[in-house]
């Protein structure tokens, strides 16, 4: 038999293969690149440094060193146009000519202005201020024109009766900004809507048709609890009747349980994809659940599926799972996140869970906690937003009360999700820029987006004091996406195996040459 000897060359390229490979995998594997922070009584690891993010800007108040807004500024929502301007909608307490109510304001960005003074859209229309009611949480959709369409609920009173109501405005660069519609009730003049319309939620379709969803108090077929309506809008039929989409298909009525909080979204066929959360009672038991409906032009409404247990049939979600958003990927894959109270591993604190359907609905995962098997969130995580940028890039913001070194207050948080990569550990993005801990107060309900030249743009809600005065204030920041390989990229594990492979290929051949001298 004849022995190999190994030389020092070959010893070399043994070796240099192991080093390079090991360098790679365990970057992928450990994430080298993210600094973490260590506590003395939690084995946390919020990134440091992992996310380009700017510093917080207070964007409801301030702008050109003027502070007139000395109210609460609430429940923001953001959407960029085609040239990148960011257009952020809220609800605002600051009287003025408008009265003491309530009102949505709205301020947009552009690189050469900057950010514009708020205004208010839902009174005023010819200096007629004939909103008296308490006007919130809007929602902010811009169609291939850039015309910007917004809805919210709104208590003002009037041949609709006294019941609270959703209302529509738009926007256009030759007419300004409209008159306000209600689109909940009304419908041929007949104002059947006699109960409490909640939370709208908007979408524009690839055809530029508007779809907005809510949930509504009004009693019906379906019963006396709370159903998902849904109108739409097209320039040659204007706006549909109200639609319960919740309960009733096939005229079955078996959701008789509360169904709240709805987002909506659309695809590049024109589907209308929706979710909500629900209290209805079922085999997954008699805590609150996320469901879904879709619609296509072919098949209509679809009936109501819960997403956020019973995958593959087992039924281990067994506590209140709310506060859904939803986003669509280029490949018209669907995401969803929420909210849940469900005890794991976590712990028994609530966290955010995601799920994406593909030919199927997948196991919701926990995206809040347990990065590298490491659970140090133990805070309440609530009110997630989520947006997909190209490449199937996913992020995710929420507001989160676990303690750290940016203090007890309530923060935001991010985490994104990449095919190389997986989900990232958590970064927190409302405080700690440059290190700077200033955010003392509380930041809650954030809403993402992002843009097409690699941005990611949050806005939230935030309690901290400043010159603004001590109300609370609509804050923004940007986070800058790294370049990173798309989906159909070698991950760094693969990208292992093969440099391997080829070393010791080469090494074999290196060997057998070597043999016949």
């Amino acid at each position: 038999m004849m022995k190999i000897k190994l030389g020092t060359k070959s010893i070399l390229i043994l070796l240099l293969g192991f080093i390079i490979s090991f360098a790679l995998f365990s970057g992928n594997k450990l994430n080298l690149s993210y600094n973490s922070y260590s506590n003395n009584n939690n084995n946390f690891n919020v990134k440091a440094s992992s996310m380009d993010f700017t510093n917080a800007t207070v964007i409801s108040d301030g702008p050109q060193g003027i502070f007139w807004n000395n109210d609460q500024s609430r429940v923001p929502d953001i959407a960029i146009d085609s040239s990148g301007n960011l257009h952020v909608v809220w609800s605002d307490y600051t009287d003025g000519i408008w009265g003491t109510d309530s009102e949505i304001m709205y301020a947009s960005y552009s690189a050469s202005t900057g950010w514009s003074m708020p205004t208010v859209i839902s009174d005023g229309y010819n200096n007629n201020y004939w909103n008296t009611g308490v006007s919130q949480s809007p929602e902010i959709a811009i169609d291939k024109n850039d015309n910007l369409h917004v809805v919210w609920q709104d208590w003002t009173f009037g041949i609709w009766g006294t019941d609270t109501e959703i209302m529509y405005a738009s926007y256009s660069a030759n007419t300004g900004w409209s008159n306000i519609t209600v689109i909940s009730d009304g419908y041929n003049n007949n104002y059947w809507n006699t109960g409490g319309s909640f939370s709208p939620a908007i979408t524009i379709d690839n055809s530029d048709n508007l779809h907005v969803v809510w949930y509504d108090g009004s009693d019906g077929v379906w019963g006396t609890d709370y159903e998902i309506m849904y109108v739409n809008y097209s320039e040659v039929s204007g706006w549909s009747n109200a639609t319960v989409i919740s309960d009733g298909y096939n005229s079955i009525y078996w959701n008789d349980g509360s169904s709240w909080y709805p987002e909506i979204t659309s695809d590049n066929n024109g589907n209308i994809h929706v979710v909500w959360e629900d209290s209805s009672n079922g085999i997954w038991g008699t805590d609150g659940e996320i469901m879904y409906v879709s619609y296509t032009e072919v098949s209509g409404w679809s009936n109501a599926t819960i997403i956020s247990d019973g995958h593959n049939s087992i039924y281990w979600n067994d506590e209140n799972s709310g506060s859904p958003d939803i986003a669509i990927d280029n490949s018209n894959n669907i995401h969803v996140v929420w909210s849940d109270n469900t005890d794991g591993a976590w712990g028994s604190d609530s966290e955010i869970m995601y799920t994406i359907y593909k030919s199927d609905w997948s196991l919701p995962i926990v995206i809040s906690d347990g990065y590298n098997d490491s659970y140090w969130n133990n805070g309440h995580s609530d009110a997630p937003s989520i947006t997909v940028y190209s490449n199937n890039i996913i992020y995710v913001a929420w507001a989160d009360s676990s303690i750290g070194v940016w203090g007890a207050d309530q923060e935001i948080l991010c985490a994104n999700y990449t095919a190389t990569a997986g989900w990232s550990n958590i970064t927190m993005i409302s405080d700690g820029y440059n290190n700077n801990y200033w955010n003392d107060g509380n930041s809650r309900y954030p809403k993402i987006t992002s843009d097409y030249s690699a941005k990611i743009h949050v806005v939230w809600e935030d309690d901290t004091d400043g010159l603004w005065g001590s109300d609370s204030e609509i804050m923004y920041t940007s986070i800058s996406i790294p370049s990173v390989a798309g989906g159909n990229g070698i991950s760094f594990g693969n990208f292992h195996l093969m440099f391997m492979f080829i070393v010791i290929l080469g090494l074999v051949i290196y060997l057998k040459k070597k043999s016949k001298f």
